[in-house]
């Protein structure tokens, strides 16, 4: 399962991965340092026609198989955008330009289960010279979270880094990131968690020294320091995990954080259920869920987690659905066959009703005996996505939570995910995850108060700032509180 995290745009969400969602610096871009073109001058040339064949066996799959290819955006625009990208494979290119030359068109399909790759078998060095900080990056702005190499400089804001914007390498780099619609949290967390580190290096080169402007409180003008390139092998050496669950108590108040809906369902069952006798035991009067760090899972433990807070019987999902559109190009699709042809579903508008693969499109009762009937806050993030934005957008639609924190990477009304294929594109190598089912949450369309292509938003928004974040302090979890204990 490692390897799914190479040279992956968005590897936090893989269904098949458990909850360690932080592999190797939690990153999009890791193990593409190896092709960059400072180390690897004679990368060899692929012809201009054969990329081209690529790039449109790739649009073509995309448009048969993904049923949210066009959700977000107007048809006439994107295939503008395909279009205008066409172009620029003028002339041969090695994998690694033409893989940058996909990467905003997988990011304009704006779904963060759809994934382009490098193939494994290219893939044989990690980086080698990377930025030596840990980086908070918050609407537009990016700061020095961690130093790697001393105390210096933490809490500065970066305007430049080898002589080059700020705000021109985060539009790079947030214009290859995919994301659920038209959110932005998803993106700003990962490149605080890693991405923006990787990412720079992917596309500005690996130098063993770099030039820094920032601005701080300590001078009254922006200024400029060299630093040292960090080795990988020291983030590798100090990542951490965090647990699936965690529980403690805060006078008559439960903070429970659910780090993932990953796992067997009967041991999610268990383990949510021993959860809530030990909070019905405490006699605990409100509920904190925490969500921050869960990147998602298994469909059906939304539903188990939900049920322990549910009011009244729900489903968490009207429908979901698949295109029942034929491949054209199943030789260069490695599981064609689990895209076969249904010939014991009705066809609707070229879509197949694929209820019976989503236990979650079933009505399910609230939990007898343990479930909780007090007042509850969830913590969300913009990296609570996938699963864990469904509970989010469930506990918001039908008033069970009083929501705090940031807009969640996941949407609100839906996502693409599920199941999926592997497309390897015959001339390049590079391999494409397409998600070939669209389920939609069981809550009403208002885009009026809750926007299409946004996630959940908080009834509360808190954005710690860098000074808060530095203080160690936990800014949303002391909201909850104060919510719960005026």
């Amino acid at each position: 399962m490692l390897a799914a995290v190479l040279s992956v745009i968005w590897v936090m969400m893989l269904p098949q991965l458990p909850y360690r969602k932080l592999l190797l610096f939690g990153l999009f871009f890791w193990q593409l340092g190896c092709f960059s073109q400072s180390s690897n001058p004679a990368l060899p040339l692929l012809p201009r026609a054969a990329l081209r064949h690529d790039f449109d066996i790739l649009r073509q799959t995309l448009q048969e198989a993904h049923p949210g290819f066009y959700w977000y955006s107007r048809k006439d625009s994107l295939d503008r955008f395909w279009d205008h990208q066409r172009t620029f494979i003028n002339q041969d290119m090695t994998r690694l330009e033409f893989f940058k030359l996909l990467l905003p068109l997988i990011a304009q399909v704006k779904c963060v289960h759809t994934r382009l790759q490098l193939p494994a078998n290219l893939i044989t060095n990690p980086f080698t010279s990377l930025l030596p900080f840990d980086f908070l990056c918050q609407n537009g702005r990016l700061f020095i979270r961690r130093n790697w190499n001393g105390e210096a400089y933490v809490g500065a804001e970066v305007l430049a880094i080898n002589h080059v914007e700020t705000k021109h390498i985060l539009r790079t780099l947030l214009g290859s990131i995919p994301a659920d619609g038209d959110n932005e949290t998803f993106k700003f967390q990962r490149l605080s968690q890693g991405a923006f580190r990787e990412g720079y290096a992917l596309f500005y080169g690996q130098p063993e020294h770099f030039t820094i402007q920032v601005r701080d409180s300590t001078q009254p003008q922006a200024y400029s320091f060299p630093v040292q390139a960090l080795s990988p092998k020291r983030l590798v050496a100090n990542q951490t995990y965090p647990s699936p669950f965690l529980l403690h108590f805060r006078q008559n108040t439960a903070v429970l954080a659910v780090n993932t809906f990953e796992g067997n369902t009967a041991q999610f069952q268990d383990s949510v259920a021993t959860l809530f006798q030990k909070i019905q035991a405490k006699g605990a009067k409100h509920l904190i869920m925490d969500l921050r760090q869960n990147g998602g899972g298994a469909n059906d433990n939304v539903s188990t987690l939900y049920s322990y807070i549910a009011a009244a019987p729900f489903r968490h999902l009207r429908k979901a659905e698949r295109n029942a559109t034929e491949l054209t190009y199943r030789q260069f699709i490695a599981n064609a066959e689990s895209f076969r042809k249904r010939t014991d579903i009705p066809v609707s508008e070229g879509k197949y009703l694929v209820n019976d693969q989503y236990a979650g499109t079933s009505w399910k009762k609230p939990a007898d005996q343990t479930g909780f009937r007090g007042d509850v806050v969830l913590l969300i993030f913009g990296q609570t996505t996938s699963a864990a934005a469904e509970f989010a957008a469930l506990a918001h639609y039908l008033k069970r939570a009083t929501i705090v924190g940031e807009e969640t990477g996941g949407g609100y009304y839906g996502a693409t995910g599920g199941s999926y294929l592997t497309l390897k594109l015959p001339h390049s190598g590079l391999e494409v995850r397409i998600p070939t089912i669209r389920i939609f949450m069981a809550v009403a369309e208002d885009y009026e108060h809750q926007p299409k292509g946004r996630g959940t938003l908080p009834d509360y928004p808190v954005e710690p700032t860098i000074a808060e974040v530095l203080s160690g302090k936990d800014i949303p979890l002391e909201k909850a509180l104060n919510l719960l204990h005026p």
